[in-house]
């Protein structure tokens, strides 16, 4: 069947989500989406992305792939395996691209039980954030069995500029994604430090990062660090800055579960975690989100 002819289901409409399947109707396919708030019902009509009321009934319109881009994990689980999940649905064969980030040993449980069910899945996180996504230049770390990664492959050119397969079981993805978040941690914080070195000295700082650019210390984080420091700068909730934290929160913990040390990676985020919260608005959103948490456990 040609891809003019299929229709890919798509949970999940966020910052990343929306530009994303808004790519797939431009690519030739036809989308049906769902989003847990239903007022990104407009943006996705003026996208020609139709419109489901749940997971369940975007996979049972969809030809056979359904993407998963959602924020947390417990926002996967609840997406595929919920009351209204994919899964729900009863569709035998259907495909699982899950882009959401999560930790490996989830990954290889969600496609343990999705297989149970009659699915298959593709574990393919992404990295570029929502400037990648609308650009469409994501770098996709997809893994998962061959027949489904080929399957995949015209979905993923899309939305992606580079997809690289890093293996062929769910979890590999993730693992290469987490280690993308902590290298990038590790790039974040020097450059913290390295702008200290400069103010200190007073050297201006655009012209530091402007030939740090062209040096060895340069790099994806010094060529868009006005991006990044608007992240905590002009801080909003749920930024990229709120995914990063979200991400290296778990890394370490699965490090600690498996005994796995990376001094590096813990170094860098609480020398970022330092830094963030020298702002106010960081610290007004990170005391509203613990208190919602205790005011909801």
């Amino acid at each position: 069947m040609s891809s003019q002819a299929e229709c890919v289901g798509f949970v999940g409409l966020g910052e990343m989500g929306l530009p994303m399947a808004a790519h797939l109707v431009a690519g030739g396919f036809g989308v049906v989406a769902y989003d847990a708030l239903a007022a990104r019902r407009g943006d996705a009509a003026e996208r020609g992305i139709g419109w489901a009321a749940s997971a369940a009934a975007v996979t049972a319109e969809a030809t056979r792939t359904v993407v998963v881009m959602v924020r947390t994990l417990a926002q996967v689980e609840s997406a595929v395996f919920g009351e209204d999940g994919c899964l729900a649905a009863g569709r035998e064969p259907i495909d699982l691209l899950i882009m959401s980030t999560v930790d490996p040993g989830a990954m290889r449980s969600i496609a343990r039980r999705a297989a149970e069910r009659g699915a298959t899945v593709v574990d393919a996180p992404v990295s570029g954030g929502r400037k990648g996504a609308e650009a469409a230049t994501l770098a996709i770390m997809a893994s998962g069995p061959a027949g489904a990664l080929d399957r995949a492959e015209p979905v993923l050119n899309l939305v992606g500029e580079h997809v690289a397969r890093v293996g062929d079981e769910a979890g590999h993805g993730q693992a290469v994604k987490l280690a993308n978040q902590a290298m990038m941690a590790a790039a974040m914080a020097g450059t913290v430090e390295g702008l200290q070195i400069a103010e200190r000295y007073g050297v201006d700082a655009q012209t530091m990062l402007d030939v740090v650019a062209h040096g060895t210390g340069g790099g994806w984080v010094v060529r868009n660090w006005d991006w990044m420091r608007s992240l905590w700068e002009d801080y909003e909730p749920g930024n990229a800055l709120d995914v990063l934290d979200k991400d290296m929160r778990a890394l370490l913990e699965v490090a600690g579960a498996e005994w796995m040390p990376l001094p590096v990676a813990a170094a860098s985020f609480q020398r970022l975690v330092a830094h963030w919260s020298s702002y106010d608005a960081v610290r007004r959103g990170r005391r509203d989100r613990a208190s919602s948490s205790s005011a909801s456990g």
